[in-house]
């Protein structure tokens, strides 16, 4: 068995080498560097739009009911993805809010404050799929982090979040995004673990947007492509009837 396995290595090794020689002559080489030609540039894309979010923080009683704080933010989104960059791409995200309404135990909570704000940052490596080019479906678990500015607290949290996104080719260069996040945070950052602790933050988001994109631009896209598709067929029926006059004649 053993020399049998030897003399398989011994036939496929050249042939291996042959294969990966032939592959390497047949590479463009940078003419400065000597490494093979870099074909697909690497660039940036950016998103910005709208986004809501619904934060939660509990702190679990004994004996008792738990401390349950809620607030629905809304704000702005500024994303800035890589494409081409090898082994994967990445995405960052931040977004800023401002707190429409709180809530303690379900009981609504008025701010003595009126500048009263929060900010997340997601990074995340970013995996592209698509839905036979028709939509594109974005997937980044990664690393989350928010601040909010309370009335009584500074919250610091950081943990994990998945965003998942569909982007809709509308336009060539126009691409409109429909995103959604989901987070769950180490809230005690800072010196509330002392004060306030919590034991448990999450967050969901959803948000809509849009991307501007030369580099980026849509290969097929519902306004383009539909268009492309008629004329094709106006010129087809064009040319089939040219030739069936031509025939009568």
């Amino acid at each position: 068995m053993k020399k049998s396995l030897l003399l398989l290595c011994l036939i496929l090794l050249p042939a291996f080498s042959l294969v990966a020689q032939d592959s390497k002559e047949t590479e463009e080489l940078d003419e400065v560097t000597g490494f093979p030609v870099i074909k697909e540039k690497p660039y940036l894309m950016f998103d910005w739009g709208a986004a809501v979010d619904f934060n939660t923080r509990i702190k679990f009683q004994e004996k008792r009911s738990n401390f349950v704080m809620q607030d629905t933010m809304v704000g702005a989104y500024f994303t800035m993805e890589t494409v081409n960059i090898k082994p994967l791409d990445s995405i960052t995200r931040i977004a800023a809010y401002y707190p429409l309404a709180s809530t303690f135990n379900k009981v609504p909570q008025i701010s003595a404050q009126v500048l009263l704000y929060a900010f997340d940052l997601i990074f995340a490596p970013l995996f592209r799929l698509d839905m036979w080019n028709y939509v594109g479906i974005n997937i980044a678990p990664g690393i989350h982090f928010m601040y909010q500015l309370t009335d009584d607290y500074h919250y610091m949290q950081l943990g994990a979040a998945v965003l998942a996104g569909l982007e809709f080719p509308v336009f060539e260069r126009w691409t409109f995004l429909l995103n959604g996040v989901f987070a769950v945070d180490y809230p005690n950052l800072g010196s509330n673990k002392d004060i306030f602790p919590i034991s448990l933050a999450w967050d969901y988001q959803v948000s809509i947007g849009a991307r501007y994109s030369k580099k980026g631009a849509n290969k097929y896209s519902y306004v383009k492509s539909r268009k492309d598709a008629k004329d094709k067929k106006a010129k087809e029926d064009s040319s089939d009837s040219t030739k069936a006059e031509t025939a009568l004649e």
